[in-house]
């Protein structure tokens, strides 16, 4: 068994902002960097902190920052209450989804999604519960600092797929869901551009979307083909299996600006655009959409704002059908605001 000290002495390989290799949880009860115990929810003396899953951990985590947390996380069970029952022919499930045709094979995957995501909100007694999320503040994986010039740095990232989140210091910027819809609501200039509202409890959607019991993905892969007389040498094989971060394809690469070799990168799908781009574009595969943990962060946003404004915040909108005018236009370049 590996200690701790060890895992943290291992290379780190990144996918997006997925840590691939798991942390322990640490025994005892570990402190915040101002004394406090750093466990979220032991006593439950809010009203709304009886739900079935507890935060647990708060390694290197002040206690107003294990109140944000927390606060985040309530707030996240709204925005998935409000996205329960998708009519897939109806714009929102299209933009962020895809064309019915496309993904009438994957409705189910989508809206077992959603109901996973939502069962976080359910209360002490219920059978029927998520695991408990331990939640940290200290940066195991010294990935906070990192990002790109262009996208900022990181507000939170998972580690391995399992119910592990770190929260980094821009996590601690972003606005509570109501008033962050409030605010942006009544600007008339801008209360469509659904990239305004992003939150604290929009980035808690992406990151649960992330664990591996809540989020699946069809993994499609390539196999020997043993079947007698077969003209293939390979074929594939699908299966589900836990959600990481899709790409957009046929993007030019962006090229490293630091010192050092050109490392090429990927152009992962964060923020509006790229997240309709993949339900979008003829050369993204019809899963890529259902498979990317944004567009269900992005989705249930707008249902929320529909629930509670009764608009749809559908801009940026995207020209179905015309890949290469999006594609040269690098609207996929767009800030991704909760990168």
């Amino acid at each position: 068994m590996f200690s701790l000290n060890t895992l943290l002495s291992l290379p780190v390989f990144l996918s997006t902002t997925i840590v691939t290799f798991a942390l322990a949880a640490p025994g005892g009860s570990p402190q915040g960097s101002d004394g406090s115990n750093g466990y979220i929810d032991v006593d439950k003396k809010e009203p709304f902190l009886n739900y079935a899953t507890s935060l647990t951990g708060g390694e290197g985590c002040r206690d107003k920052d294990l109140k944000w947390i927390r606060d985040g996380f309530h707030e996240m069970n709204k925005l998935f209450a409000a996205a329960q029952s998708p009519d897939f022919e109806s714009e929102c499930e299209i933009e962020f989804f895809g064309r019915p045709y496309r993904i009438s094979n994957y409705t189910d995957i989508i809206t077992g999604n959603l109901r996973r995501a939502a069962q976080y909100a359910n209360l002490q007694g219920d059978k029927l519960r998520n695991s408990d999320v331990h939640v940290r503040c200290d940066d195991p994986a010294d990935v906070c600092e990192g990002g790109s010039k262009k996208d900022g740095k990181h507000p939170a990232y998972n580690i391995g797929n399992e119910p592990h989140i770190n929260f980094c210091n821009r996590y601690f910027d972003l606005d509570p869901l109501d008033e962050q819809v409030n605010d942006e609501s009544g600007n008339e200039l801008s209360k469509l551009a659904l990239g305004r509202y992003t939150n604290r409890a929009s980035l808690w959607a992406r990151m649960v979307m992330h664990i591996n019991e809540v989020g699946k993905a069809i993994v499609v892969k390539p196999v020997p083909n043993l079947q007698p007389n077969a003209t293939r040498e390979w074929t594939v094989t699908t299966a589900t299996g836990a959600m990481n971060t899709s790409i957009i394809s046929g993007v030019v690469d962006d090229y490293k600006t630091t010192p050092g070799p050109n490392i090429r990168t990927f152009k992962y799908a964060y923020g509006v655009t790229r997240a309709k781009l993949l339900a979008t574009l003829s050369t993204q595969t019809e899963y890529d959409a259902l498979n990317n943990a944004e567009n269900y962060a992005l989705y249930a946003l707008a249902r929320y704002v529909i629930q509670q404004k009764g608009f749809f915040p559908n801009i940026p909108t995207v020209n179905f059908g015309n890949d290469m005018a999006v594609l040269t236009n690098d609207q996929s370049m767009e800030y991704p605001s909760t990168v």
